[in-house]
């Protein structure tokens, strides 16, 4: 058969690191030559094939490799979590599905689509390992303080029914040398041989940036840990690392991470659904709901929750007495950093000032009869105001 040399040697160098979909494909050469009338070259293929058989046994294709993320003995809630020797602290918190929340974090559509289809490949990892593929191994999460990082690695945990062992990083470092390094592999053994996913919360802390002047050389010694565990750990779970302050990480921590998710602060749209899905089971208008969400322009969903649960409150205690803006004007003072510099200047005016801030602007475009509403004002009254100013 002519070029059969060439073919041979493609199989035989393609059979050194074999894998299953591989095999099966020249499985099909060796009966395609079979049926053609060609024994000699099929044996020939066939003797290529029982070698790399056993050798397939002892050194196992990526496919066979991934199994292991779903290897491990199972947790429960008498499984010993491991202590800083030192001081016998506890080094992680184990979460069980069971206490984890099962309503997705509100982001962007953009956003929930992404994190949608990382929940997607691992609800479909047998389908998968058909054509020698494998879901994301590991995601860096990061954004500003309170944009609900942590709710969504919670959530991710609940969709895949998998423990989550929460460390916070910062609480490993010690002042012991070597210490941080031991307390960062004995965590790493520990949730490799747990099904479980490994939660790194506080990244930055550990995380950082080798060459920066101001840390010694035990910093540069724990990353260094950290990412030979993160090697290490790769086949053998999920890792999810969350961070607030990713201009710290040293970069050869974002190439260990196959998916890096950026949790934005909520825009308008959000915002919206965030305070209609807090205020529960109050219901705003639209008018109030605009005003809201005007007043935590560029906040973060902590923030939102934090106005709402005191609105809440407030409407409760004061409803008749205080109009809606008189109610956020007080959280405004007494919440000082959750509210932009520009809109508490704003809310700590008088009412007329505040219609005509609202009146003017070109985002959120309030119809007059709702300044009115939120104001107590009746429309006319409020249109006259407006026409003086």
């Amino acid at each position: 058969m002519e070029f059969f040399n060439i073919v041979q040697a493609i199989c035989r160098s393609a059979l050194s690191n074999p894998s299953s979909a591989l095999i099966h494909q020249i499985e099909r050469l060796k009966e395609a030559l079979e049926k053609g009338g060609h024994k000699t070259e099929a044996k020939s293929i066939g003797t290529l094939l029982s070698h790399s058989g056993k050798n397939f046994e002892l050194a196992p294709s990526r496919i066979h490799r991934s199994w292991k993320v779903f290897s491990g003995e199972e947790m429960s809630i008498k499984t010993q979590i491991p202590v800083d020797k030192e001081s016998s602290t506890p080094l992680a918190e184990v979460l069980f599905p069971e206490s984890l929340p099962d309503s997705p974090p509100l982001f962007s559509e953009s956003v929930s689509m992404g994190i949608g289809s990382i929940v997607n490949e691992w609800k479909n990892f047998e389908k998968l390992i058909e054509i020698d593929a494998q879901p994301a191994q590991s995601c860096l999460i990061f954004g500003e303080s309170g944009t609900g990082k942590t709710h969504l690695a919670y959530w991710i945990g609940r969709q895949l029914q998998l423990p989550i062992v929460v460390v916070r990083l910062d609480g490993l470092m010690s002042s012991f040398l070597g210490t941080t390094s031991r307390n960062i592999g004995g965590l790493f053994d520990f949730a490799n041989r747990y099904k479980c996913i490994l939660l790194l919360d506080e990244f930055d802390a550990i995380a950082k940036l080798r060459n920066d002047p101001q840390e010694v050389g035990e910093i540069k010694r724990v990353v260094n840990t950290l990412l030979q565990n993160l090697d290490k750990r790769r086949f053998s779970g999920f890792t999810i690392g969350i961070t607030n302050h990713e201009d710290l990480l040293d970069p050869a921590i974002w190439r260990r991470f196959d998916v890096q998710v950026h949790i934005p602060k909520p825009s308008m749209s959000v915002m919206t659904q965030l305070i209609d899905q807090f205020m529960k089971p109050i219901e705003l208008d639209e008018g109030e709901t605009k005003f809201l969400s005007w007043s935590l322009e560029n906040a973060s969903g902590a923030d939102v929750e934090a106005l709402v649960r005191w609105l809440k409150k407030s409407l409760l205690l004061e409803k008749d007495k205080l109009n809606i803006v008189e109610h956020v004007r007080r959280f405004a003072v007494l919440n000082n950093g959750r509210i932009s510099p520009l809109r508490r200047n704003l809310l700590v005016k008088q009412d007329d000032d505040i219609a005509q801030a609202l009146a003017n602007d070109e985002t959120y475009l309030f119809k007059q009869k709702e300044i009115a509403a939120l104001v107590g004002k009746n429309p006319s009254t409020l249109s006259k105001i407006l026409a003086k100013k």
